[in-house]
């Protein structure tokens, strides 16, 4: 399968990139990063600006999916939405389906609460998470053509193994037996890259937790 990743050279995007690799796909990356510093004989790089509609469009035509790891730079979360909408509107043009990384503090904590609502939130990633929700719900859920698929890891996402061993959920945070909502990236990826070969949620979010 052709897949475009965006973001291939951020924390998640690599472990995406590895983890899509290990399964022989056609990789175009999209990233400032060398090439070399992937390792990889045959994915092609280029670096494209997010916000050019026009040239990201052109950049993901021919995939069969594009896998989105953007992170807007911190102080700027609120560039999510305009990137959001670009990303969106490229993939429509390239008749492509969209894979894009979430936030998790939108998943509910019970029927009346989301994560990003509770006291013990931190408020050092209020940013990212608030920005996260905002295009979760004006972006991705208002989008009625695309065949989408938002992901959320759960509250804590970690560098460490891949088990391949974790449970895929919908808008409900996934808590382990002593309340720990947690997924390390390269078991996200894991769950990015089965959604990929499942297509068990277009026009969702799904979450991936231990």
């Amino acid at each position: 399968m052709k897949i475009t990743i965006i973001g291939a050279g951020g924390n998640i995007g690599q472990r995406i990139t590895k983890e899509a690799a290990s399964r022989n796909h056609d990789l175009k990356l999209i990233t400032s990063r060398n090439k070399d510093f992937f390792d990889l004989e045959n994915a092609k790089t280029q670096e494209v600006d997010i916000f050019n509609t026009e040239n990201l469009a052109n950049a993901i035509k021919g995939s069969d999916i594009v896998i989105s790891a953007y992170n807007p730079p911190q102080g700027k979360e609120m560039l999510l939405s305009e990137a959001s909408k670009s990303l969106i509107s490229a993939a429509k043009q390239a008749n492509v389906r969209l894979i894009a990384v979430g936030g998790g503090a939108s998943l509910k904590v019970d029927e009346d609460t989301i994560l990003l609502d509770t006291p013990e939130f931190p408020d050092v990633v209020k940013p990212i998470a608030s920005a996260h929700k905002i295009v979760l719900d004006e972006v991705y859920r208002k989008e009625k053509e695309l065949e989408w698929t938002n992901v959320s890891p759960s509250a804590k996402i970690f560098e460490g193994e891949r088990t391949n061993s974790f449970r895929v959920g919908g808008n409900h945070l996934l808590t382990d037996e002593k309340g720990d909502s947690s997924i390390s990236m390269e078991d996200f990826a894991v769950g990015i890259l089965n959604e990929v070969d499942n297509k068990e949620f277009i026009k969702q979010r799904f979450t991936i937790g231990y």
